[in-house]
C-alpha cells in the first residue's frame, strides 16, 4: 500500500510540475503569437513615427518588453488586442521623439527631386511624413498605412472617433501640400 501511495505522490508531483511548466510557457507563447500577427505592421508604424530606421529596433524592443510585462490574461476581441499593442508602440515612439527633442536631435528629412520607381516614391512619402506633426503622422500611419478602422485607431490614440476623422482629414491635406 505504501508503494502505491508513494507512486501516486510521485505521479501527482510530476503532473503538478508539468502543469506548472505549461502555465509558465503560456504567456510567452501567447506573446509570441501576438508578435507573429502584428510585428511587421508595428515596425512600419514605428518607422513612420520616428523616421529613423536605426531607432526603430530599440523602440520596438522597449515596447515589446512593456507589452510582455503587462500582457493581460485575455482580450475581449481582436480589436482590443491590436489597439492595446499599437498604443504601447505609439507611446514608446512618442517618448523617443520627446527624448530626441531634449537632445536637440533633428530627424533627417528625405528630399528627392525626381521619382524614378516605387522605391523612390516610398522614400518621398517617408520624407513627407517626417515633415508632419506627430499627431498627423500617427493617424495617417494607423489608418492609411496599417489599415486600422477609425474605432481601433481611436482606442490606440485614446481620442474620440470623431477626432480621428478630423485629424485624418487635416493630416491628408497637409500630406498633399507637402507632396505637391
Amino acid at each position: 500500500m505504501e508503494a502505491v501511495t508513494e507512486f501516486a505522490g510521485i505521479r501527482r508531483d510530476a503532473l503538478h510540475a508539468a502543469r506548472a511548466a505549461r502555465e509558465a510557457l503560456s504567456p510567452r507563447r501567447r506573446f509570441e503569437n501576438l508578435l507573429d500577427r502584428h510585428e511587421a505592421r508595428l515596425r512600419r508604424v514605428a518607422y513612420g513615427m520616428l523616421g529613423d530606421a536605426h531607432r526603430v529596433d530599440d523602440v520596438l524592443q522597449e515596447a515589446f518588453l512593456k507589452a510582455y510585462r503587462s500582457l493581460p490574461d485575455r482580450f475581449e476581441n481582436d480589436h482590443a488586442e491590436s489597439a492595446w499593442l499599437y498604443r504601447i508602440v505609439h507611446r514608446c515612439c512618442l517618448d523617443e521623439l520627446r527624448t530626441r527633442r531634449r537632445r536637440r536631435e533633428v530627424a533627417g528629412v528625405i528630399e528627392l527631386l525626381a521619382v524614378d520607381d516605387d522605391r523612390d516614391a516610398s522614400l518621398v512619402v517617408a520624407g513627407a511624413l517626417a515633415q508632419l506633426s506627430e499627431r498627423s503622422r500617427a493617424v495617417i500611419l494607423l489608418v492609411d498605412l496599417i489599415g486600422l478602422d477609425y474605432d481601433t485607431t481611436a482606442l490606440v490614440l485614446r481620442v474620440p472617433r470623431g477626432t480621428v476623422a478630423s485629424r485624418l482629414n487635416v493630416a491628408r491635406a497637409q500630406l498633399r501640400k507637402v507632396l505637391a
